[in-house]
C-alpha cells in the first residue's frame, strides 16, 4: 500500500514538474507573440511535447493564460511588504506609494498583463477564484492601512481604489506612461475614495 502511494506522489510531481516547464513556454510566447497568435501546438512543439500530451496534463491554451498569471502574481505578493503604521504617515500616503510600486512592477510585466486583461474572460471558474484570492493579498496591505486610519466601508474603499488602479494602468497599456503618469491620473478620484 505505502509504495502504490508512494508511486502516486511520484507521478503527481512529475506531472507538476510538467506543468511547471509548460507554464514557462507558453508564458514566454503568450508575451513575445500574444495569446491569440499562439496555438497549443506551438506551445507544445516549443515545450518538446504533444498538444495530446498538453491535453492529458489538464491543460488547455485559457488554463496555461490562466497558471502564468496566477504564476506572475505569486511573484508579486511575495515581495508585499505588510504595512506598518509606524513606517506610514496617513493611509492616503501609504495607499499612494502602495500603488506607485505596484503599477511599476506590472509596467515591467506589460505585455503579459495586457494578455491577462484581455483574455482572463475566458478563465474557467476555478482560475478565477484563485486569482480572486491572490487579489485579496494585494490588497491586503491597502485595507490595514485603511482599517488603522479608521476608515469605514473598507471594503468597497478597497474595490473601488483596485478599479481605479486598473483605469491608470490602462494609461501605461495605451500610452506607454510611466508609473507616475498612472498614479497621477487617478489621483483626484483616488482623493474621493480616501475621504472619510
Amino acid at each position: 500500500m505505502t509504495k502504490d502511494i508512494e508511486k502516486l506522489e511520484e507521478k503527481a510531481k512529475k506531472s507538476q514538474r510538467q506543468i511547471d516547464s509548460i507554464v514557462k513556454v507558453a508564458h514566454r510566447l503568450f508575451e513575445k507573440t500574444g495569446y491569440e497568435q499562439v496555438g497549443m501546438r506551438e506551445i507544445s512543439a516549443a515545450a518538446n511535447t504533444t498538444p495530446m500530451q498538453l491535453y492529458r496534463l489538464g491543460l488547455d491554451k485559457q488554463d496555461l493564460l490562466a497558471e502564468v498569471i496566477l504564476k506572475v502574481n505569486a511573484k508579486q505578493i511575495e515581495g508585499i511588504k505588510p504595512f506598518k503604521a509606524s513606517k506610514t504617515g496617513s493611509a492616503s500616503k501609504f495607499v499612494e506609494g502602495y500603488l506607485l510600486t505596484l503599477y511599476e512592477q506590472d509596467i515591467a510585466l506589460k505585455s503579459i498583463r495586457k494578455e491577462g486583461a484581455a483574455f482572463g474572460w475566458k478563465w474557467s471558474e476555478k482560475y478565477e477564484s484563485l486569482i480572486i484570492e491572490q487579489l485579496m493579498q494585494i490588497i491586503k496591505p491597502i485595507s490595514d492601512a485603511l482599517i488603522y486610519d479608521g476608515f469605514d466601508d473598507i471594503q468597497a474603499r478597497c474595490f473601488g481604489i483596485w478599479s481605479l488602479y486598473y483605469v491608470g494602468y490602462r494609461n501605461a497599456v495605451m500610452n506607454n506612461a510611466d508609473a507616475q503618469a498612472c498614479l497621477d491620473s487617478i489621483k483626484p478620484s483616488l482623493k474621493l475614495l480616501l475621504r472619510k
